[in-house]
């Protein structure tokens, strides 16, 4: 069954949705293979299974591209995550939260949609909102341990 007909602009959207997933700072990490410094080990965790979300849902909306014949966007990580080496993960935990706040914001102002779409939007956002809320928790608890101890 077609997701979209030719004027709908699905197929704008999904391509527009790999190029919002796919060059992901938590994608970035987890590809570069960049050393990080020992533990942090929640906050690895915390990224790699997001990752393994954001590679499903991505390759989800390709796989909807390509029953219709249309290629996938080529996607690419900007530039300037190359910046990015003996890499302290607790100092991207917050970039990875916001990043994931945006993804979440820009999925939802798509509108609601029906059909394969709609389904893999809603899922896209489902997920993000969890992953977010464990990143947030994550945050929290890291940010509780680092606090300095009342003075007596």
């Amino acid at each position: 069954m077609p997701v979209h007909s030719a004027n709908d602009g699905t197929s704008d959207l999904l391509s527009r949705l790999m190029q919002l997933l796919g060059p992901s700072l938590a994608l970035f990490v987890d590809d570069s293979g960049i050393w990080s410094r020992p533990g942090a080990e929640e906050i690895k965790l915390a990224i790699a299974d997001l990752c393994t979300d954001l590679r499903s849902l991505f390759e989800r909306a390709g796989t909807l591209l390509d029953a219709e014949d249309i290629p996938a966007p080529q996607v690419e990580y900007p530039i300037r995550y190359t910046a990015l080496h003996d890499v302290n993960l607790s100092y991207l935990l917050p970039q990875v939260q916001l990043e994931t706040r945006n993804q979440i914001a820009t999925v939802e102002s798509w509108g609601d949609r029906t059909g394969d779409l709609g389904d893999l939007l809603r899922e896209v956002q489902s997920t993000l909102k969890t992953h977010l809320d464990a990143v947030d928790q994550l945050a929290a608890k890291l940010a509780a341990a680092n606090k300095p101890a009342a003075a007596s």
